[in-house]
């Protein structure tokens, strides 16, 4: 993401955010007892729709800052207020002044305008300042995140303090629409098709049209044979014209491995296929389908792609039948708006009051995925990692690559309670990598070790 927002290709990602909680969170850093306090006008704030990563980097760079820069253990005060009438939302973090300060206040202005400059950090002549290894584009970057959400920041270095401020026009997420997604389900009659070269994949892409409330009887889950995913085009175009009136919901998996062969490896991008049969559909067909790019890749780059070729893209997270509804119900509504009068009294006859979801909302959705398989896709990685004959680490690493984005797609969709971040954050380092990274061997060693560990905390 930082690399994105320092070159102006972020594109925001809004979600709905509980900023009470994330607020609160300050246990990452190191602080004295009672330092940090928080208060929200109104309390409790509404849940507001912001941008989690930027936000998460502007409320952490502004604490960090006053913990290094402001009076050793001093009070540091984060105040939240949500104004309907302006509809802006507005953070301050406010800490008690530290060396050097008075040289700050002596600036005026000038000071504000240096700190949200590129390369420019007011403390260097400091002894914090000369300990500090900051570039000091810490104030830049939080400025360039606040723009990416059409907000803005100032910092003011006042007698007794330093305010830190981010001011962001924001949306109030609507009740009645959440009550609204809380018993959304795809209409009866809807078939769900969709396509993964992973095992773990299309079992939890049958758990996702279950939870969207697709019926068993109504899902084609594609992608055990390289037969399937050759053929996936020809398929789906065939399927759509013996079901004429039905209407479909499409997920593909952007990467769908044909085998595992190094001589032979094959990748086939599932967004194109998406295009091809969107083509090759006329417009009465095409427009009874929704169809959804599915990857753990989310470039802004990625993301103009999928949605270039497809209606829509849907991440690689762990799974709750809320969420999936949350994710579902604007693409499905947009795709097939709302009907009125009449039409809206034959859509609610269509619908299904015992819906599928409701009966496993309560599951976890992890107990899918057997440690075996999860195993046996580390084997799979160990296998390719051995040199065989005469061949070199850069010819294997097409294959072995997308098996690690295939791993890296299996740990983010069973990401509960973050206990794969550190894992995925090292799978993602490698796949970077155009050609077989140096030092390879000991990252995967160590991504291996933490897999396994995680699937012995299963089994005992």
């Amino acid at each position: 993401m930082a690399r994105d927002v320092i070159h102006d290709t972020y594109v925001p990602r809004m979600e709905r955010l509980d900023l009470n909680y994330m607020l609160g969170q300050t246990s990452g850093f190191r602080a004295s007892e009672g330092q940090f306090s928080l208060s929200c006008s109104p309390s409790p704030l509404p849940e507001l729709f912001l941008d989690k990563g930027l936000f998460k980097c502007i409320h952490g760079n502004a604490v960090r800052n006053a913990l290094k820069y402001g009076e050793h253990g001093g009070k540091i005060i984060t105040e939240a207020t949500y104004d309907p009438a302006k509809g802006e939302f507005e953070l301050r973090v406010v800490n008690s002044p530290g060396p050097g300060h008075d040289k700050l206040v002596a600036m005026g202005s000038r000071a504000t305008e240096l700190v949200f400059s590129q390369g420019k950090r007011l403390h260097k002549d400091s002894d914090l300042g000369k300990r500090s290894h900051s570039a000091g584009d810490g104030a830049w970057i939080m400025q360039k995140c606040a723009r990416i959400m059409k907000g803005g920041c100032e910092i003011i270095f006042e007698e007794s303090k330093t305010i830190f401020v981010f001011r962001v026009p924001v949306q109030v997420h609507d009740m009645s629409k959440s009550l609204e997604v809380d018993t959304f389900h795809l209409p009866l009659g809807v078939w769900g098709i969709a396509i993964d070269d992973s095992k773990i994949q299309r079992k939890l892409l049958r758990r996702f049209f279950q939870h969207a409330g697709v019926r068993e009887s109504h899902q084609v889950i594609l992608g055990q044979k390289p037969e399937e995913i050759a053929t996936f085009a020809d398929y789906v175009v065939d399927f759509v014209t013996r079901h004429p009136g039905d209407k479909f919901f499409l997920i593909a998996d952007e990467n769908l491995e044909m085998d595992g062969i190094v001589s032979s490896h094959e990748t086939i991008s599932g967004s194109e296929c998406i295009k091809e049969i969107r083509s090759r559909l006329d417009s009465e067909q095409e427009s009874r389908m929704l169809a959804l790019v599915r990857s753990a890749n989310d470039s802004p780059q990625d993301l103009a792609l999928y949605c270039s070729r497809a209606h829509g893209y849907l991440p690689k997270v762990p799974l709750r039948g809320l969420s999936v509804r949350e994710t579902v119900a604007p693409l499905w509504y947009d795709r097939f708006p709302v009907a009125t009068g009449e039409e809206a009294s034959e859509a609610k006859a269509l619908t299904d009051p015992l819906s599928n979801s409701r009966s496993i909302e309560n599951l976890r959705d992890l107990t899918l995925i057997s440690p075996a398989e999860i195993l046996a896709s580390l084997e799979q990685i160990d296998s390719l990692c051995v040199r065989k004959n005469d061949d070199s680490p850069n010819e294997r690493w097409p294959v072995l690559r997308d098996k690690l984005h295939q791993l890296d797609g299996d740990l983010k969709s069973v990401n509960f309670d973050n206990k794969f971040v550190n894992t995925i954050k090292l799978l993602e380092s490698c796949l970077e990598e155009k050609n077989y990274p140096a030092g390879f061997m000991t990252t995967w060693l160590q991504i291996r070790a933490d897999v396994a560990s995680f699937i012995s905390q299963i089994l005992s």
